[in-house]
């Protein structure tokens, strides 16, 4: 199984913890972060460096993209984190076992494991939640972020393996963060609640993460009793 937040932001954060310290935490609970980031004309540096340093201390990817590419972005920053995660869980088992880097190997066997991690990550079960940035900044972008997210579930559905997807806003009612849907298979109840999605407010992206990794655990807690208790 692999877990994953994708945090969608087109700024920084200006109330809270500090997030890349936040991400770091995730990533010790074998939760990798990624980060997306909506650039405009005339991008703060410092909301871009933010991001990029979220998704070091995560573990995970960042990219920038502008309002019309997000769509394919965010699809390519999800599957890319999960091939990049057992690429890297692969590698290591190599070193240990086979005292092999795969880096060094012939071409020839190299995309053979290539071939192997394509497969797995088609098939493998992936936990994702998806963090959407709805401070007032995004208003007038909001529209399209749905739509991208909309393409991204679609984009999922046609995997082999499962999906449990979940979805989650910053600041939200609370003035922190707000989860308007728990990890679900269901592509359409993800829908139905991302249809209604008001913005305005502070961007508290530290609050978003912890919000996330409490997600995690709780859904991992729910799991354990169902299947050991129950």
């Amino acid at each position: 199984m692999l877990n994953q937040i994708i945090l969608i932001s087109d700024g920084q954060s200006n109330v809270g913890p500090e997030p890349a310290g936040i991400a770091e935490i995730a990533l010790n609970k074998n939760i990798k972060v990624n980060t997306i980031g909506i650039i405009d004309n005339g991008k703060k540096e410092d909301s871009i460096l933010e991001l990029e340093n979220i998704a070091e201390k995560g573990g995970g990817i960042c990219e920038l993209t502008n309002l019309d590419n997000l769509s394919e972005t965010l699809s390519r920053v999800t599957i890319n984190s999960v091939y990049d995660s057992i690429q890297e869980v692969v590698s290591n088992e190599l070193k240990e076992i086979m005292d092999l880097d795969l880096y060094k190997m012939s071409p020839n066997d190299r995309n053979k494991i290539i071939n192997m991690i394509d497969k797995i990550g088609n098939e493998i079960y992936l936990k994702c939640l998806i963090l959407l940035d709805t401070s007032g900044s995004m208003k007038n972008k909001i529209a399209i972020a749905r739509k991208s997210i909309y393409q991204l579930l679609r984009f999922l559905k046609e995997r082999k393996g499962e999906n449990h997807i979940g979805f989650m806003i910053f600041p939200g009612e609370n003035g922190h963060y707000q989860l308007l849907c728990d990890f679900t298979l269901d592509i359409d109840e993800l829908k139905g609640k991302i249809q209604s999605i008001d913005t305005g407010g502070t961007t508290p992206t530290g609050y978003a993460i912890e919000g996330a990794i409490r997600t995690f655990a709780k859904d991992d807690e729910e799991h354990f009793i169902n299947q050991y208790i129950v």
